[in-house]
Formats: C-alpha cells, sequence, structure tokens
C-alpha cells in the first residue's frame, strides 16, 4: 500500500513526484512515459529561467531533478483502471499489476490527435506543433496551416 500514486510522467507528475519525494511520501510514479507533450515542443520561450530552452531538454532536466530522489517509478505499462477501494484506490496496469495507494494524484495531461499525414512524425518538433498557444510565436510572419481546433471543450 502506497501512500501515493502519481499518475502521468510529464512535467506536472513529475513535479508532484518531487514534492512527494521531498516529503518522504512512500510514493510510486506511474507512467507509460516521460516528457509528454512537452516532448514535442521544439522550443519554449515561456519557461522562467530559460529564455529558450527545447522541449525535450527540458523534460530531461525533470527526469534528472525526479532520480536526485530515492523515488519508486514505473516507466512502461499504462494504467488501465483505478477502481475505489475501502482504504484508497487501487490502480491496474496494462500488464496486468495491481497496486494500491491511499491517495491517488491524476497528472496524465492530454495527447493531441494525430493527422497521420507523410512526414508529421519526422517533422514533430520542428514545424508540426500541438500548441498555438504555446508554440505561436515562433511562426510569426510564416505561412502556416491551422488543422483542426478546440470544439470539443464546447
Amino acid at each position: 500500500m502506497y501512500e501515493l500514486i502519481i499518475l502521468g510522467g510529464g512535467p506536472a507528475g513529475m513535479t508532484a513526484a518531487v514534492y512527494a519525494a521531498r516529503k518522504q511520501l512512500n510514493a510510486l510514479l506511474l507512467s507509460k512515459d516521460t516528457g509528454g507533450q512537452v516532448n514535442w515542443t521544439l522550443g519554449v520561450e515561456n519557461y522562467m529561467g530559460y529564455q529558450f530552452i527545447e522541449g525535450s531538454e527540458l523534460m530531461e532536466k525533470f527526469e534528472e531533478q525526479v532520480g536526485q530522489f530515492p523515488l519508486e517509478t514505473e516507466i512502461g505499462p499504462e494504467a488501465n483502471q483505478v477502481r475505489k477501494i475501502d482504504d484508497g484506490f487501487e490502480v491496474e496496469t496494462s500488464d496486468g499489476t495491481k497496486y494500491q495507494t491511499k491517495a491517488l494524484i491524476v497528472a496524465t495531461g492530454k495527447r493531441p490527435r494525430q493527422l497521420n499525414v507523410a512526414g508529421e512524425e519526422k517533422l514533430k518538433g520542428r514545424g508540426v506543433t500541438y500548441c498555438s498557444i504555446c508554440d505561436g510565436p515562433m511562426f510569426t510572419g510564416k505561412r502556416v496551416a491551422v488543422i483542426g481546433g478546440c470544439n470539443r471543450w464546447r
């Protein structure tokens, strides 16, 4: 039985992991991968302390900081199901492993829908982006195409 399980290995999940480790909680960071959507961002210009840093480089720094603490991590299997149990929660992963915890932080972020067009994967973070607010300023004065929208929020 963990005191805390953190679902998600992006910026929010890794930050939660650092705070949990600093408070010496018996915690587990559980995620199918690390870095989240920031990994796909060519340049980050709005993170304090850095005028410019590549998204993947920033997430490497997050991982290094998490790695400085004695925190259990399970990267790879995906959390498939969360159930409420008497003393907290049970999380079952894609490989069938079950973990129990008294408290749960869900920081799973979001995944943009892929277009599945030629060159998309190769150009991800180098012209193909998924966040106009984050990446838009890098394309000032350039011709761009915007595909899709946020009509799912209505």
